[in-house]
């Protein structure tokens, strides 16, 4: 299953269809296994990337990555701290579903910046999203989105993002090495955080706190024996 599958993102062209990512990141694979739920250097879909105090890069400083896809060709993962003005309805204004809704769009990171995904949380899997960990789903297909708002009783959760976190072979693991990001499992009330800005400095010492040189030992062994 490639990454174009995982997220069927919606180009934001004028009439905002279905589209895919760039090539680069359709190569990526999926993972199978969400991990062990459990604090652990090793990152994996569904695990949380928490950017350390030292992080100076502007794109990424205090922020918090959801990690959709981990595997040896790349990486790739939505920020989920960074809320803008922009309503939802906004940048949708032919879904009437969104019409009294407050949904505001965050920035995802700086690659793909013509492409919105959603994260939806849903009792059931949504029509044509995946799931990334227990009831939270990535999708960028408009039948998702108007299935999960149009859900009976308590509506859905929903987070709409534009661009996306992108990494190359190896490259993530490089910069965790390098400790610029502390690594554990996501969880979905920290995803759909009213108030997301906040989040990071919610995260950062519990994340912090967890980090262990032993931990990166069993991670990266063949590193530190060099």
């Amino acid at each position: 299953m490639g990454i174009g599958v995982l997220l069927g993102v919606l180009c934001l062209s004028a009439a905002f269809v279905p589209g895919t990512l760039p090539a680069a990141a359709r190569s990526f694979g999926v993972p199978t296994a969400l991990g062990a739920p459990h604090f652990t250097s090793q990152p994996a879909r569904g695990r949380f990337l928490v950017a350390s105090r030292g992080l100076r890069d502007p794109n990424f400083s205090q922020s918090v990555v959801l990690l959709l896809v981990h595997e040896a060709r790349g990486s790739m993962g939505l920020i989920i701290n960074r809320p803008t003005p922009l309503r939802l309805a906004t940048l949708l204004p032919d879904v009437s579903e969104l019409r009294d809704r407050r949904d505001h769009v965050s920035f995802g990171g700086p690659v793909g910046m013509n492409a919105l995904t959603l994260l939806i949380r849903a009792r059931r899997q949504p029509t044509r999203a995946e799931p990334i960990f227990g009831d939270v789903y990535a999708t960028g297909d408009l039948a998702s989105l108007r299935e999960a708002l149009g859900s009976k009783g308590e509506r859905d959760q929903i987070r709409a993002y534009v661009g996306y976190a992108g990494w190359g072979a190896g490259q993530l693991d490089q910069e965790i090495m390098r400790g610029d990001w502390h690594v554990g499992p996501a969880d979905a009330d920290s995803v759909f955080e009213p108030s997301p800005g906040e989040l990071w400095d919610r995260l950062i010492d519990r994340f912090s706190g967890a980090w262990t040189r032993a931990e990166l030992f069993f991670a990266y062994p063949s590193v530190y024996r060099s």
